[in-house]
């Protein structure tokens, strides 16, 4: 009977250690992805594709080192091997610094103070009266980063949310101190004629309306590498202030484009 049971056990431990080996394989990457996606913020979308999977090579790596460690291998064996892994281990993370990725987080304590301190000041300076939101419901600070390789497109957007009376006082005080521009904008690319094709400074999206800022010095020639922009949204009451950066943008087809892909937007409403 005592056998049977020994049996039986065994038969049980057999059968679960697969699983349990699965497990054990799996907790890094799984810690490793928990920790980008909550604490650092990186998004999953396919342009943060290749930085998950150089984060869960990772995690692999070191579970292989970790079952090496407690192997009974050869001492001179053990420590071969240790040393390669620990290699690929630096390898895969040096490359999986430079892989493609976007992080978004938001911040809702000291909002406005936070933006206003974390964009450049050359956007501070563009900008022709100071950011006054008025009395808010709520208001959010987003920032959104893309990467690749050793190019990076930085935003900064604050999100005011009011009530009706409060959006309608701030939307005419928006009209009155900022000076919106007029001239089209051209985008970086040529027709047959090699003929620059322009946009207009201002675009839709829903019920979002996006307006680029006039620049201290006059500039328009290069709105993609840098701009300021303001959202309106009659419809839910909304104004952002978005500050936009990328030194090695050359050219994007249109403010819709800058908008949503590169200033992330699309992003502040996930």
């Amino acid at each position: 009977m005592f056998e049977a049971n020994q049996s039986s056990e065994k038969k049980d431990k057999c059968r679960f250690e697969p699983v349990v080996k699965l497990i054990i394989w799996c907790m890094p990457s799984l810690i490793l992805l928990l920790i980008s996606i909550l604490w650092i913020g990186i998004l999953p979308n396919r342009d943060s594709l290749p930085s998950f999977l150089a984060i869960t090579m990772t995690g692999l790596i070191v579970t292989r080192i970790i079952f090496l460690l407690r192997s009974q291998s050869k001492a001179g064996n053990k420590a071969a091997l240790f040393i390669v892994w620990i290699v690929i281990f630096l390898v895969v993370g040096f490359f999986g610094l430079f892989m493609p990725r976007t992080i978004h987080r938001v911040i809702k304590a000291d909002a406005q103070s936070r933006f206003e301190a974390d964009i450049p000041h050359l956007f501070l300076e563009s900008v022709s009266a100071p950011i006054e939101v008025g009395t808010t419901e709520s208001i959010e600070y987003h920032t959104v980063s893309m990467s690749a390789l050793i190019f990076e497109s930085r935003s900064w957007i604050l999100l005011c949310q009011y009530n009706e009376d409060e959006y309608e006082r701030a939307f005419a005080s928006l009209e009155e101190r900022f000076h919106f521009r007029t001239e089209p904008l051209g985008t970086g690319y040529y027709d047959d004629n090699h003929v620059e094709i322009v946009d207009d400074p201002y675009t839709v999206i829903g019920n979002e309306r996006f307006r680029m800022l006039d620049p201290g010095d006059g500039d328009i020639s290069y709105f993609y590498k840098g701009c300021f922009l303001i959202m309106t949204n009659d419809t839910k009451h909304q104004i952002a202030y978005i500050a936009f950066s990328d030194d090695d943008l050359d050219m994007t087809k249109s403010l819709e484009e800058l908008v949503n892909e590169y200033c992330g937007w699309k992003y502040c409403h996930l």
